[in-house]
């Protein structure tokens, strides 16, 4: 029983692991996200609360309810997490077969073999961070702030004051349509936790994190140098806790190791190959 349960142990991750998977999801995939290009194009509308609400509030939802155009997205986190698994699966083996190789490779070029399989799993530990951020992720909070009105953080003893905004406007006058206009908002916080206190810049593209939240800017005013009425300056914001940060930035140095690994191999190599030849005492 046991050889019989080893057996089909074996065929089932051989199957997992094989190149045909590998290109069959690949299709799949991009068949599938043609299909998500077309219904977030039309039905952005459904798609837009993921940000705030979370993946399995959403499901709930918007993506139970809306089967007819949300299906892709359930076919794309499958699909997704296939190749996650083919991919760990395939790397594994051939890990282990250069592991079992080792006396056969030369010592200075042994470690730099490893340099494309520690990008796969680098690249395996970012998508489960991103699933853990859909999964598990809690919009605590969405908050307006302005200048001089702190904000606790729920369950903390955290306080977030605006100092000011400092955007960047659109420098120029080719394009009259910019002009005056906020290019990159830039909010200057306070964060003050007991004695202690900070400085830290928001910008959309710049969440700031602390202790475990991320905050988000959402929405600002005013957008233009000169405004009339919008020239009362408030900030919106989108708290949230999101376990999935120390898993895709941890990804991304393993990324880092892996690519400059892949990058002094290819110097050595090329070093070696172009080493010149030194002719020894008596050779012509």
């Amino acid at each position: 029983m046991s050889n019989t349960m080893n057996g089909l142990i074996k065929i089932v991750w051989k199957q997992l692991g094989g190149i045909h998977l590998t290109v069959i999801l690949c299709l799949f995939l991009v068949i599938d996200l043609t299909i998500g290009y077309i219904c977030l194009n039309r039905h952005t509308i459904l798609f837009a609360p993921l940000n705030d609400v979370g993946l399995m509030a959403w499901i709930r939802t918007y993506g139970r309810t809306n089967l007819a155009r949300t299906a892709w997205f359930f076919a794309l986190l499958l699909l997704l997490t296939l190749l996650c698994i083919n991919t760990f699966v395939c790397t594994t083996d051939r890990v282990a077969v250069l592991i079992a190789r080792r006396s056969h490779i030369a010592r200075q070029h042994f470690v730099f073999k490893f340099a494309p399989h520690i990008m796969h799993y680098a690249m395996i530990v970012i998508l489960v961070g991103y699933l853990c951020s859909y999964l598990f992720a809690e919009v605590l909070v969405s908050r307006t702030l302005i200048p001089g009105m702190p904000f606790r953080l729920p369950g903390s003893d955290i306080h977030i004051t605006l100092v000011e905004l400092d955007p960047l406007y659109y420098p120029g006058s080719r394009l009259p349509a910019f002009e005056n206009r906020v290019l990159q908002p830039r909010a200057r916080l306070r964060v003050v936790e007991g004695d202690r206190q900070r400085t830290a810049t928001l910008n959309i593209n710049h969440p700031l994190r602390c202790h475990g939240y991320s905050l988000f800017l959402k929405d600002f005013t005013p957008k233009r140098k000169e405004g009339g009425m919008n020239r009362s300056v408030r900030i919106d914001l989108t708290v949230r806790k999101d376990p999935g940060v120390p898993l895709y930035l941890a990804g991304i140095v393993l990324f880092s190791v892996g690519l400059a690994l892949y990058l002094a191999e290819w110097v050595v190599l090329r070093n070696l190959r172009f080493k010149p030849i030194v002719a020894t005492k008596g050779e012509t």
